[in-house]
């Protein structure tokens, strides 16, 4: 035998030795390189904001970060940020590190559930998916919890297979992943107790080892919401901040509190960002009957569909804030369509009576897949929002609407975009006007506008900036330089200081229900947007039920 023929069949022999830890590394590195091209280059949205503040001054009543606070996802930022000295930067390398963490993570995860072609299937699919690939190249904590639910998955499943050593890891993971995400914490508690209490009847045994796990758990929780509670100044304090939020925000969109109109509403939400995380994988949901009738449904699948309902019915029932939620689940359901994709292959090599063409036939399918994900979400473009001559069905409008919002916004051009508008507001106004006589005026409840109030104080710290609260909630403003708390001011006097000569609005567009001050100037920016001035003259100006007036101190 040659020497080259030797070197193969080592090379042969040493690769089935290591094939899954050569394909999991390997789809893990290019999950982690193909995040680097399309990085957020600014600050995303509200909550990136609240998190980059947070590594200024950590103060959960301020939002800094929002209630119910993410300490280790925090802190994990700091350890990042120390070397690169950029908020953005060290939040979006977390979630580049998190996002190739969780594609091994599915990989072992499939593995284990199933054999080698669905593993490789679904990782690979799972590292192209549009919308897990948008949320690994922004600074947000939604990658981190695809990677924790995965993780917890993981060792869950191991101990449903009777392995004590899992049940106690398992147990461990959960709580510390709570201190990144704690709605992981959550949302993956009933499958943990479910695998627990079924791995009993394998190899775990007794009541005192569940006992143990537990208290690994309830430890690993407290490591970080001890601290935590300190950092927002004690028990009432954080729980004052966590009602608050709850109250504004939760509470409107649940089924307790809220409309039918506003479920539903959650429900078409929830939909679109799963369809636009499978991709052209979702086809695959239409032969689970097939799947169902031909391989039976086992405890594997039992075991997905355990981590998939519980967080879909929260979203849907409760609340439902962004796409980037269902990353809690869309791992499960990727690993699931990926098994019954395999499968439908298997079947078909098996009727070409070419058993040896599977892997061949698999990857046929799979790379056309990866490649549509791919350009969707390299290529597609938003759709440009139309707010005048709206003609037509409502429905039609509110249709086109949120097709934008939950579907083409999470794409390279419209990340793209959303930087340049930010830039463009914040160039503008620093070019423009003094930060020594004007005030940035941000609005909630504008239908027309994002609330930049969080991207005003990060980007633009040297003006005063206010947020009034419009609309059909009581009249109330924020003003963050001299509050200590995020509560809004129930008010409808707003006091800037003395020297301020001019209002300026940093709002998308004005919103048509309000009338507009006498002597207010619109200025047309590039990306369709706007500036709105306001001359305070004599020291006093009305605006939607509020006055501002200069203070005479």
């Amino acid at each position: 035998m040659s020497a080259a023929l030797r070197w193969a069949g080592r090379a042969r022999s040493h690769f089935e030795r290591f094939a899954d830890a050569w394909l999991a590394g390997g789809l893990g590195v290019l999950t982690l390189l193909s995040r680097w091209p399309y990085r957020a280059r600014m600050l995303y949205n509200w909550d990136a904001v609240q998190f980059a503040l947070a590594l200024r001054e950590f103060d959960v009543a301020k939002h800094q970060p929002h209630p119910p606070g993410y300490l280790f996802y925090v802190g994990l930022g700091r350890l990042l940020n120390i070397p690169l000295a950029d908020p953005n930067l060290a939040y979006v390398a977390l979630a580049m590190l998190f996002s190739a963490a969780a594609t091994v993570t599915v990989y072992w995860l499939a593995r284990a559930l199933y054999e080698r072609a669905t593993a490789a299937s679904a990782a690979a699919l799972l590292a192209v998916s549009p919308l897990f690939w948008f949320y690994g190249s922004v600074g947000l904590t939604y990658a981190g919890e695809a990677f924790g639910a995965s993780l917890v998955a993981a060792l869950a499943y191991r101990a449903l297979r009777g392995d004590a050593r899992y049940l106690y890891g398992g147990a461990l993971a959960l709580g510390l992943v709570g201190g990144i995400r704690p709605s992981v914490l959550v949302l993956l508690f009933p499958l943990c107790v479910g695998c627990a209490v079924l791995g009993m009847h394998g190899g775990i045994r007794g009541a005192r080892r569940l006992a143990l796990a537990a208290a690994l758990m309830l430890v690993a929780v407290l490591s970080w919401f001890l601290p935590l509670v300190w950092l927002s100044g004690g028990l009432d304090a954080y729980l004052r901040a966590s009602t608050q939020l709850y109250g504004s925000v939760v509470l409107p969109t649940s089924v307790l509190g809220g409309s039918i109109d506003v479920t539903l509403a959650q429900a078409r939400y929830v939909l679109a960002s799963v369809i636009v995380g499978l991709g052209p994988l979702a086809l695959a949901a239409f032969a689970l009957p097939f799947y169902a009738r031909r391989a039976g449904w086992g405890m594997a699948e039992w075991f997905l569909l355990a981590w998939i309902v519980p967080p879909a019915v929260f979203y849907t029932l409760v609340h439902f804030g962004q796409a980037g939620y269902v990353l809690t689940f869309l791992p499960a359901l990727v690993i699931l369509l990926s098994r019954v994709l395999v499968e439908a292959i298997a079947v078909g090599s098996a009727r070409l009576r070419r058993p040896n063409w599977r892997w061949g036939l698999t990857a046929a399918a799979i790379v056309p897949l990866c490649l549509v994900s791919t350009g969707f979400f390299v290529s597609a473009r938003p759709v440009p929002r139309h707010f005048d001559n709206r003609a037509g069905d409502a429905w039609v409008w509110r249709a086109k609407d949120e097709a934008n919002d939950w579907i083409m916004s999470r794409t390279v051009a419209a990340l793209r975009e959303h930087e340049a508008v930010i830039r463009t507001y914040v160039e503008t106004i620093r070019t423009v006007y003094d930060p020594a006589d004007t005030v940035l005026l941000t609005e909630l409840g504008n239908p027309r506008s994002y609330p930049w109030l969080r991207h005003a104080m990060f980007y633009l710290p040297e003006y005063a900036v206010y947020q009034v609260q419009l609309g059909e909630m009581p009249l109330g403003f924020y003003a963050p330089q001299s509050a200590a708390t995020m509560i809004l001011t129930p008010a409808s006097t707003v006091t800037v200081p003395r020297r301020v000569r001019r209002l300026v609005w940093f709002v998308d567009h004005w919103d048509p229900a309000v009338p507009r001050p006498r002597g207010l100037q619109e200025i047309r920016l590039p990306y369709g947007r706007f500036l709105y001035v306001l001359p305070l003259g004599r020291g006093r100006a009305q605006h939607a039920g509020y006055t501002f007036v200069r203070d005479k101190r």
